[in-house]
């Protein structure tokens, strides 16, 4: 699998934080989320200042307040809506961390 692939995954959640509702919603946010591949031991990451995500990192950041942990293909599937996220989760085949009214907002990003 292209490493352009996942990525433009990671950055097409990126870019749904530019959205005016998302930029609304988000606007006091100040975290890091941070993605990591189980198929690649590879973990990506990006800050969000103020709603607003900067670039994608690859590496672990100091603290992630929202982790994703998922092969490439779950990924990309979930993110292209071939597979359904909740079901990638009740699978097993995507874990997440993070506080609930996080996880519950970005809910909304993913789809």
């Amino acid at each position: 699998m292209a490493e352009e692939e996942y990525i433009a995954m990671i950055d097409k959640l990126r870019g749904n934080f530019l959205t005016d509702k998302a930029k609304k919603t988000f606007r006091k946010w100040n975290k890091t989320m941070a993605f990591d591949f189980t198929d690649l031991d590879k973990t990506f990451y990006f800050n969000i200042e103020a709603g607003s995500p900067n670039e994608i990192i690859e590496g672990n950041p100091e603290k992630a307040h929202v982790k994703i942990i998922t092969d490439t293909v779950t990924w990309i599937g979930v993110m292209k809506g071939e597979i359904g996220g909740m079901k990638a989760y009740t699978s097993k085949k995507l874990k997440v961390k993070g506080s609930m009214p996080d996880l519950l907002k970005l809910q909304k990003l993913m789809k």
